[in-house]
C-alpha cells in the first residue's frame, strides 16, 4: 500500500512543483541583472530610451537606429533641449558603447542592467550614470 500512496502522492504533487519553478523562474527573472550583447542589442535596436541622469537632473530620449546610429535630446532642469548625433554599439562583453559626434556629451560605454521594465546604466565603477525604460520604436521623431 505505500508504494501506490506515494505514487499519488508524487502526481499529486507534480502539479504544486511545475507551479513553483514557473514561481521560481519568474522571481529570477525580476531582479535586477547585466545583460549580455545579445540582450542589449535586441533591446535598444530600433528602440528609444526615455531616462534621466541622476548626475545632473537632466532628463533625455535617445533613439538607437538599427543600422548602429544614434540621436539623443537632452532636457536640463531649465527645460531647454539640446539634440546630438553620433553612433551606438555594443561589446562583445555587453557594454553599450556611445561615440558622440556633434556634441561635448562624454562618449561611453556602459553595462546595461535591467530590472523589469526600468534599465539603467552603469560604468566601470558601477556607478549609476543613467536610468530609464525603453520602448520600441521612435515615439518623439527624434
Amino acid at each position: 500500500m505505500r508504494p501506490f500512496g506515494f505514487i499519488g502522492g508524487a502526481r499529486r504533487a507534480a502539479p504544486a512543483l511545475a507551479l513553483a519553478v514557473a514561481f521560481l523562474a519568474a522571481a529570477a527573472e525580476g531582479r535586477p541583472r547585466t545583460l549580455d550583447r545579445e540582450e542589449v542589442v535586441a533591446l535598444l535596436t530600433g528602440a528609444t530610451v526615455f531616462g534621466f541622469d541622476p548626475r545632473n537632473d537632466n532628463q533625455f530620449t535617445m533613439f538607437h537606429s538599427s543600422g548602429g546610429g544614434v540621436r539623443a535630446e537632452l532636457r536640463n532642469v531649465n527645460r531647454r533641449a539640446e539634440r546630438s548625433d553620433g553612433r551606438w554599439w555594443v561589446t562583445d562583453e555587453g557594454k553599450l558603447c556611445i561615440d558622440w559626434t556633434d556634441y561635448r556629451w562624454i562618449d561611453s560605454c556602459n553595462a546595461v542592467v535591467r530590472d523589469g521594465d526600468a534599465i539603467t546604466f552603469v560604468d566601470a565603477g558601477g556607478r549609476v550614470v543613467s536610468f530609464g525604460e525603453v520602448v520600441p520604436g521612435n515615439p518623439d521623431d527624434l
